[in-house]
């Protein structure tokens, strides 16, 4: 073979395997809570984490800002 269809294949090799792995999905966290820490406010549903639970925000909360 050609050097220059070598090069060709290891390219289309190389692209490929760089490609499969950028569509790897990595989970940050087990579990229900998905890497949430202690205290994060959901503004868009208006809730709280709290001892791996939401927790909904209620009238003078202090931890929904």
């Amino acid at each position: 073979m050609k050097r220059s269809s070598w090069l060709t294949t290891g390219t289309f090799l190389l692209l490929g395997l760089m490609m499969s792995a950028a569509g790897c999905v990595v989970h940050d966290g087990p579990g229900y809570n998905g890497g949430y820490h202690e205290g994060y406010w959901d503004r868009e549903h208006n809730r709280w984490w709290h001892e791996n639970a939401w927790h909904d925000c209620g009238e003078g909360d202090a931890h929904c800002r």
